[in-house]
């Protein structure tokens, strides 16, 4: 009997090319991408790879697009968009993916944004669920020490990321890891926005990512600090252990069961803090419940040997907000230290992200749609002077002019971070069947090195954030 799967299989790639060549429409936007292939697929966006054909510096090679489909056809969409935007400009740190640029498409429904960023060849849930095999501790903390490195940088701005699951932790194969999706990024400092059609949107699109939602984004309540990202670094350390969901939950009233019955029932205070009735309803309705013992929550291999680890998920994973360690204290956890002793020096987050941030919040749907065009078009128009600097003599830098209404904000620094980041043995790769862990001696301190020149900007601003960088310096664990 014929096989009809080589047939079969070519309908079906010339089908996903038909759908890339469409989704990927950029028209007259930019002519400098060629989408190649599909690489991911989210609930607000698509990814794909694409070859650049422009020969500008630093834009040669491949990158990947994120495209954000009708971005202003929504509120919620709206301010996904611009949070990313507004938090990726700025933003040099080893660890945290580079956005290199920017533009947008028009729309049935509003207009398509297209996030240039950095190619990065995997993320860490292909390397959690890939292999057979258990990952090496070396391994575990060389992954685990860069997302803490990437969350100390924003949560010093106040900037929670609220979205932190493996798909979302970019890899390459050396072991370089970048945090990225920042579309649900937002201040927790104690300023709190009415979100409500939000969380309604949160509880019925996110259900791929409930199994890392902390109990506070579950239950409603109205404090979202930066302590629901160490829920989900400890949700995450746990799976790199056992190669599993820590709390596998499917519907958002299996999740709050799941971790009910494994935590217990939270306390008085806590449920008086829940603003959903049914939910209040939900979690008294399960009676009181006594929490598990951690051998049965996490069990792992060569327990005797390891306790450090179940040490440190026991004090990220705690109902409460507050009992839970922040990202210095993670940093400074004797797992962690056991493995990255030395101290080094790293940048604060620069203060115009926090600023931008701050923007977002509490504003109409038009407003976010005009300041979405004005972020979008600043970005195209710094680019193509950009690349007439690099053509033309350099003294035409000084005759810039901005476009009318966007503030001094709105310029992007898009340079690339983290050559020198941590990595594993070059020779072997993260992906192969054959994973090893870390070599210790790649693990020296470094910083990434500034980029020599700064689209967008003329010598006087880039001459004051650089000293602004410098006087911004703080030590902090390093590789």
């Amino acid at each position: 009997m014929p096989s009809y799967a080589p047939a079969f299989n070519r309908i079906l790639n010339d089908l996903a090319k038909r759908q890339l060549k469409l989704d990927f429409q950029f028209g007259t936007a930019s002519d400098q991408y060629e989408p190649l292939r599909s690489i991911g697929a989210g609930a607000f966006g698509i990814v794909a790879e694409a070859s650049c054909k422009g020969s500008s510096a630093g834009k040669k090679g491949t990158v990947a697009i994120k495209k954000i489909g009708h971005a202003s056809s929504t509120p919620t969409l709206a301010r996904r968009t611009l949070r990313e935007i507004r938090v990726l400009r700025y933003i040099n740190h080893p660890n945290i993916v580079v956005l290199k640029d920017v533009f947008r498409t028009s729309g049935s429904l509003g207009m398509n944004v297209f996030l240039v960023m950095e190619l990065m060849e995997g993320n860490c849930h292909n390397v959690i669920h890939g292999s057979q095999d258990p990952l090496e501790w070396d391994l575990i903390a060389h992954l685990l020490h860069q997302v803490l490195r990437g969350l100390r940088y924003i949560h010093k701005a106040g900037i929670a990321h609220r979205d932190l699951k493996p798909s979302n932790l970019l890899v390459n194969s050396n072991g370089h890891l970048r945090i990225a999706d920042f579309g649900m990024a937002k201040l927790a400092t104690g300023t709190n926005f009415d979100e409500a059609d939000e969380h309604c949107f949160y509880m019925t699109q996110h259900i791929a990512t409930l199994p890392y939602r902390a109990p506070e984004l579950l239950f409603v309540m109205p404090e979202h600090s930066t302590a629901v990202d160490m829920w989900a670094v400890g949700c995450i350390f746990a799976e790199m252990i056992m190669r599993r969901e820590l709390f596998p939950g499917r519907s958002v009233s299996n999740q709050i069961k799941i971790v009910v019955t494994n935590l217990g029932t939270p306390s008085k205070e806590m449920i008086t803090e829940i603003r959903c009735e049914r939910t209040r309803q939900f979690i008294q309705s399960f009676g009181i419940q006594t929490p598990l013992d951690w051998d049965q929550i996490v069990p792992v291999r060569d327990r005797e040997t390891n306790l450090d680890a179940i040490d440190m998920i026991s004090q990220l994973i705690r109902m409460e907000p507050d009992s839970r360690m922040d990202v210095n204290e993670a940093l400074e956890h004797k797992f962690i230290k056991s493995f990255f002793p030395n101290i080094s020096k790293e940048k604060v987050c620069p203060f115009k992200v926090k600023m931008d941030m701050a923007a977002v919040e509490d504003i109409e749907h038009k407003k976010l749609i005009e300041m979405i065009e004005v972020d979008v078009r600043c970005a195209d128009e710094e680019n193509n002077i950009e690349d007439q600097r690099i053509e033309e003599e350099p003294e035409s830098r000084d005759h810039r002019t901005s476009t009318s209404g966007a503030s001094s904000a709105s310029y992007y620094s898009m340079s690339s971070a983290g050559s020198q980041a941590e990595s594993l043995d070059p020779t072997h790769s993260l992906f192969d069947s054959d994973r090893r862990s870390p070599a210790r001696s790649s693990r020296s301190p470094g910083r990434s090195p500034r980029s020599s020149r700064s689209p967008g900007r003329s010598p006087r601003r880039t001459r004051k954030r650089t000293e602004f960088d410098s006087e911004s310096e703080v030590q902090i664990t390093a590789l």
